[in-house]
């Protein structure tokens, strides 16, 4: 829903939950060595294969890595300018960041953001969208534009030597979008035939209802950026002229820049970019995320006739992004779900054959977010991966964690973290976060240090404070004729069956 040139290796903008935890980078595969000649008759069945090691070496230690130079400076216009030189390569990267996000949008109106967002590169009073994308492509450059729950973004990246003329030609999307009728006609379009792609998968129903049933239907979390078919089909063009008008001033903006610049020359740019642009921001108040209370554990079942899957979400909302017990909470997501060999996915995938894969996540947002583990099982194993994924959950609260797994689930995430920063990009996508959400500008200088503080101790905390396993948020998207009956046998809490649009059936 937003253009984007090319793509291959178009920075990824990570605003919301992902971006707080370190990833886990998809293991290289491992090649095939030439068969292996008959052991002779006086070899032990038990011995290790030639060629392998009976113990695996015990890990190093990490090596530094440290956050590159941060400097800041504001303009006349209000217009602040944050730049982290990173100068391996002749190569930078610009993201304006636009409190503009679907957070602050009127909830009868939701997509509007999403939609403004998208709208932006389709073309300036300069250029045409194919234009601008021709411009771009000649550089050497890329350009995005959309939005996220906490901010609208233009990102542009290029090689230092084409960079100033790339930053111009993104500039025109912020400062003088046209947003033309057939396109706003197209876009819109685009995005509704999205969400019924979506609707049209068990897991698109799943993660739709978990958060309708998690946020209140006053919270902006509780709908998708995208809105709905039926806010969308009540925006306007006006709608979004009147959007970018109010809030896409300077006032309102960060101008982050990663790569090879220091401050003198992100100065020079940013004048000659944005220095003109001028305009008056109303005060803005941050909403709230008001969570559903959730007195005991409730089970939504959402019909999907003649599934041969189940998609399963189960959780509850939790605290924000901002808060002190983050590392633990991510520490505790990790052990329960975040890889191939966490306690869910070994459980129902592993033991049990039950799915492809089964994970979980600790999504952060501005003060709220949930964690919550997902899967996709096939329907004649629904109530049984139901039980296992609950019994897991519920071990994060009663049974504390053995240290060799924490230290196994935290060295995945720490010892990945500095191939996430790597690029300009990447570490870009580390530095939108902490804008988006008023971190300090220091925030990932001792972000592995923190996360490997975490202890077992820590965690038995964490989970007593903020898990409430008895009082959990259960969605399962499925075949209902023939999942219901057995999920009502096992007891868990009370049953609910809605509809792809969200409404309660019974």
């Amino acid at each position: 829903m937003s253009r984007i040139l090319d793509t291959a290796a178009a920075a990824a903008l990570v605003l919301v939950t992902a971006c707080a935890s370190a990833g886990t980078p998809e293991p290289a595969p491992t090649p095939t060595p030439d068969p292996a000649p008959a052991p002779a008759a006086t070899t032990s069945p038990d011995a290790p294969a030639a060629g392998t090691i009976a113990t695996p070496p015990a890990l190093g230690t990490l090596r530094p890595w440290q956050l590159p130079p941060i400097e800041e400076l504001r303009l006349d216009n209000g217009l602040r300018v944050v730049v982290v030189k990173q100068d391996a390569m002749p190569i930078v990267t610009a993201s304006l960041l636009v409190d503009a996000g679907a957070e602050h949008e009127p909830l009868a109106k939701s997509g509007l953001a999403s939609l403004t967002g998208s709208l932006l590169s389709e073309g300036t009073r300069s250029l045409s969208g194919p234009e601008l994308a021709e411009r771009m492509e000649r550089l050497g450059a890329q350009l995005q534009t959309g939005s996220a729950y906490t901010m609208a973004f233009v990102l542009v990246t290029g090689l230092k030597a084409t960079f100033p003329e790339a930053l111009r030609l993104g500039a025109t999307t912020l400062l003088e979008p046209t947003f033309p009728e057939p396109d706003f006609q197209r876009v819109r379009q685009q995005m509704l035939a999205g969400q019924r792609q979506q609707l049209s998968t068990v897991e698109g129903l799943a993660d739709q209802a978990f958060i309708r049933a998690v946020f209140q239907p006053t919270s902006r979390y509780s709908r998708w950026t995208s809105g709905t078919p039926e806010t969308l089909e009540a925006i306007t063009r006006d709608d979004v002229v009147a959007w970018h008008r109010a809030r896409f001033v300077p006032a309102r903006t960060t101008l982050l820049f990663v790569g090879a610049l220091d401050l003198a020359e992100a100065r020079q740019l940013a004048e000659s970019a944005f220095g003109g642009w001028q305009g008056s921001a109303s005060p803005s108040t941050l909403p709230t995320a008001h969570l559903q209370p959730v007195p005991g554990t409730r089970v939504i079942l959402v019909d999907r006739p003649g599934s041969v899957q189940s998609a399963i979400r189960i959780g509850q909302g939790t605290v924000g992004m901002e808060h002190g017990d983050f590392f633990r909470l991510t520490a505790l997501a990790q052990v329960l779900g975040g890889g191939f060999s966490a306690r869910i996915n070994q459980n129902l995938r592993e033991t049990h054959g039950w799915t492809y894969g089964a994970f979980a996540n600790f999504g952060p947002m501005r003060n709220a977010g949930t964690l919550r583990i997902a899967s996709s099982v096939r329907t004649n194993a629904t109530d049984s991966a139901l039980v296992e994924s609950v019994r897991e959950y519920r071990r994060l609260v009663q049974e504390a964690v053995p240290n060799d797994e924490l230290q196994a689930s935290l060295n995945n995430l720490v010892g990945s973290f500095p191939t996430s920063v790597m690029t300009v990009q990447g570490l870009a996508s580390r530095m939108q976060t902490v804008i988006a959400y008023g971190l300090p500008l220091d925030y990932y200088g001792t972000y592995r240090e923190r996360l490997a503080a975490v202890t077992t101790g820590d965690l038995t905390t964490a989970g007593s404070t903020h898990l409430t396993p008895d009082a959990l948020t259960i969605v399962v998207a499925g075949d209902v004729a023939t999942i219901e009956a057995p999920i009502r046998a096992l007891g868990l809490g009370d049953v609910e069956v809605w509809s792809a649009e969200g409404k309660k059936l019974r």
